[in-house]
């Protein structure tokens, strides 16, 4: 890669327009290294001296080849805005527009900088993220509550998580493992990330009047029995879900939220009635994705004093670095799940209770898990460490 990037700069010389063959070659090599190196997103930024090059490989950010001369900056941000039928006239607003390279859909976003053009790039491979629920990371235990949560024939079913938690992954399996020929799913996403056969998947366009309560109360009137809202990001969809799901439709939605039980909450900050959600809430997922150990180069060795302690184990896996992980340690990632399964007791609690530590309280005596704990368990199972435990779970969970 370096040596290709190296001789196509030289050639570029002076002739770098947008259309120039070279610069044609240098986005067409960065693009297919960020497929190659398994990157979820590409960041493209003009700095004061050079233009930088990122890629974020599970879940980090990473430099893999020297940056590029920042006369370049522009003639780069204009084929790629050319690739992505973008304006390439509006160098000073905010852009989106989409890539299809080969099989990879790539959703570019450019955003003014240095009087030049920061670009970043989510690559969306739907080859290879058509996962199963079993594939999904739950213990045996979460996967039996989360399948038996997805069997209702009504109510709503929340996943909840910042962004890049793997939500969409989620909820994508448990859509595939409902798609039979007797059951209508329509989706609301901004964007599709996966096209699945025999579902109705819609995007939303809010310049069209398509916004995530319009397209609701329009696949309302469409007979369908299971419904996918990408995000409930306001409270006249969050009101319009919960009453979709009260008159017997199967809800999935995804939520910006800390943990399981702070979900309930601010669905009921965002005016959602506690009657309504208590009659209709199944569940709520929450996630975080961790770096999983590469099993190529992974070693057990003994662990020290706070480590046993933390883990409960004698031994535990270390990261080594190996050619396969680029010499991290780490190969894919993994889902940590927290599931808050409504029974009577919780249903009654957001009935009646507004204590956040009740309602968790309870949920811990009815055998929810956190996920700390969650994630100490995949720890002992040799799929991940403590240092990315406490890297992703931070403050939020005493360890």
């Amino acid at each position: 890669m370096e040596e290709k990037l190296k001789k196509l700069v030289h050639q570029a010389g002076h002739n770098f327009g947008g259309n120039s063959q070279a610069i044609v070659q240098i986005v067409d090599l960065i693009l297919k290294f960020a497929v190659q190196m398994r990157a979820t997103d590409l960041h493209i930024e003009p700095l004061e001296e050079f233009l930088r090059i990122r890629y974020r490989i599970d879940g980090h950010l990473h430099e893999l080849h020297q940056p590029l001369p920042i006369k370049f900056a522009a003639a780069i941000s204009a084929r790629i805005k050319i690739l992505a039928k973008m304006d390439t006239t509006a160098a000073f607003s905010p852009l989106d527009g989409a890539i299809k390279f080969g099989e990879i859909e790539m959703r570019v976003a450019s955003m003014p900088s240095f009087g030049a053009e920061s670009l970043t790039i989510r690559l969306l491979d739907s080859a290879h993220n058509l996962h199963k629920i079993s594939d999904l990371g739950f213990t045996s235990e979460n996967e039996k509550i989360f399948r038996k949560m997805i069997a209702a024939t009504s109510g709503m079913i929340i996943l909840t998580g910042p962004m890049n938690s793997g939500k969409s992954t989620t909820l994508y399996a448990a859509l595939r493992e409902l798609n039979t020929s007797a059951r209508a799913i329509m989706t609301l996403e901004d964007p599709i990330e996966q096209h699945i056969s025999g579902v109705s998947q819609v995007q939303v366009n809010e310049k069209a009047g398509l916004t995530f309560a319009a397209g609701l109360r329009a696949m309302l009137r469409m007979d369908c029995n299971c419904m996918m809202v990408g995000e409930a990001r306001d409270a006249e969809t969050s009101k319009i879900a919960v009453r979709a799901a009260l008159t017997g439709h199967l809800i999935f939605t995804t939520l910006h939220a800390k943990d399981s039980c702070s979900a309930v909450f601010r669905m009921i900050e965002m005016g959602v009635e506690p009657y309504l959600l208590a009659s209709t809430l199944k569940g709520v997922v929450a996630q975080r994705l961790v770096r999983r150990l590469c099993p190529n180069c992974k070693k057990l060795v003994a662990a020290n004093e706070i480590e046993s302690k933390k883990i409960g184990a004698e031994k535990i896996f270390k990261p080594v670095g190996c050619e396969k992980c680029g010499g991290t340690g780490y190969f894919g990632r993994i889902a940590l799940h927290e599931i808050l399964n409504v029974d009577k007791n919780i249903s009654e609690l957001i009935l009646y209770s507004r204590d956040l530590e009740k309602i968790h309280s309870a949920a811990i005596e009815g055998g929810l898990k956190s996920l700390a704990v969650d994630g100490l368990e995949k720890i002992r199972a040799g799929l991940t460490t403590l240092e990315e435990l406490q890297r992703i779970l931070g403050d939020e969970v005493n360890l």
